[in-house]
């Protein structure tokens, strides 16, 4: 998925400035997409040259909200219909957990019980979003979808966690050098 359809999806929703977008990313759409204000406001600035966003008035703080155009919306939709989804992932957790073998079991042990920890708060997080969404708003039906995909994938995380602390804690020490 490229950033520029995770903005348009966004600004779709309701107007946004650059920080609302941030937050969005820091928050519910962690699990999901990511990407820095240094990405964002250059990309925003294409859109809006291209004609699929436009920036409304100055509101509160400052900020500068962007609202998407009809072109936008047909740029979104043409998207949602006309091509498959990207479903390459990365998980910086999941790819630590394959170099675990280098540390003791206590050093592994104590990376997934922070691991377990992050989980366990990020999921309370999004379960309290979801028990704040009015589905008798279209938009809000359409992020029960996402919302419950990152609460699923959260307990998913949150049980593996658990089993692999308790895994490790059976390993031998490792071998000084090698695998073992």
């Amino acid at each position: 998925m490229s950033l520029r359809m995770a903005l348009l999806t966004l600004i779709a929703g309701a107007p946004r400035s650059g920080y609302d977008i941030g937050q969005e990313f820091d928050g519910v759409l962690t699990f999901v997409w990511h990407a820095k204000p240094a990405q964002v406001y250059p990309e925003l600035k294409r859109l809006a040259a291209e004609g699929l966003i436009r920036e409304q008035a100055e509101g509160s703080r400052g900020r500068r909200p962007y609202e998407i155009t009809e072109e936008g919306t047909r740029a979104l939709r043409e998207w949602l219909v006309t091509t498959s989804a990207d479903h390459a992932q990365r998980n910086e957790t999941v790819l630590r957990s394959f170099a675990l073998w280098v540390v003791s079991p206590r050093e592994a042990a104590d990376f997934l019980r922070e691991e377990l920890e992050y989980h366990r708060a990020r999921l309370r997080g999004l379960r309290a979003l979801r028990n704040g969404l009015d589905l008798r708003l279209a938009q809000d039906r359409a992020a029960l979808l996402g919302v419950e995909a990152g609460v699923r994938r959260l307990e998913a995380m949150v049980s593996w966690a658990e089993w692999a602390i308790e895994t490790v804690s059976h390993w031998p020490a490792p071998v000084a050098e090698g695998r073992s």
